[in-house]
């Protein structure tokens, strides 16, 4: 006959338990004693009165930005050397979440003045790295024209250099796709 074997013990599942739970209960708490508290006057939901009363040229780094997509763009390139064609889809880095709803209602004009913007370019312009981010400048130029930031678009011209961006709520032009064909 064979030996029935030996009971298991739940004394020690219990124990490997109680200890995970004490690892988790320990995690826990360090992450709530390392959260940073809210700033005086903020109680976690929206801007406080403070941060309202202060002018909101400066960035806030401390805050996420916000993203605004801007559309698919297909647009035929100036000729070089026979017909070629840009597809491009947009979006703008925003500092100021409140642009969204100006940009909105602005889009027919923004989308106007992309594709102007886009069909100007030739395609040997587009190739580099330095002519996508001039391009982006100039989109960004143009977002600020119709947006009431700046007084006049940048000129359509293709001789300029890339430029150090401005510091506006407009943080930066994204390519999320490129293509030239």
């Amino acid at each position: 006959m064979e030996a029935a074997p030996p009971k298991k013990s739940k004394k020690k599942l219990i124990v490997i338990v109680v200890l995970l739970l004490l690892i988790a209960g320990s995690g826990v708490a360090l992450m709530l004693l390392l959260k940073p508290a809210p700033a005086p006057g903020h109680n976690g939901e929206g801007p406080s009165a403070e941060a309202e009363a202060k002018p909101a040229k400066a960035h806030d780094t401390s805050k996420p930005p916000t993203f605004v997509d801007l559309g698919s763009f297909t647009a035929n390139l100036a000729h070089e050397e026979g017909d070629r064609y840009l597809q491009a889809t947009i979006s703008l880095k925003l500092s100021e979440p409140e642009l969204v709803d100006k940009i909105k209602a602005n889009s027919p004009e923004i989308q106007h003045r992309v594709n102007m913007r886009l069909q100007s370019k030739r395609p040997s312009e587009l190739f580099s790295y330095e002519g996508k981010q001039i391009l982006a400048e100039q989109i960004r130029g143009d977002v600020e024209y119709v947006l009431g930031m700046r007084k006049a678009p940048p000129q359509m011209d293709s001789g300029q250099t890339a430029q150090p961006a401005r510091k506006t709520e407009i943080n930066e032009v994204l390519f999320t796709s490129f293509i030239i064909q």
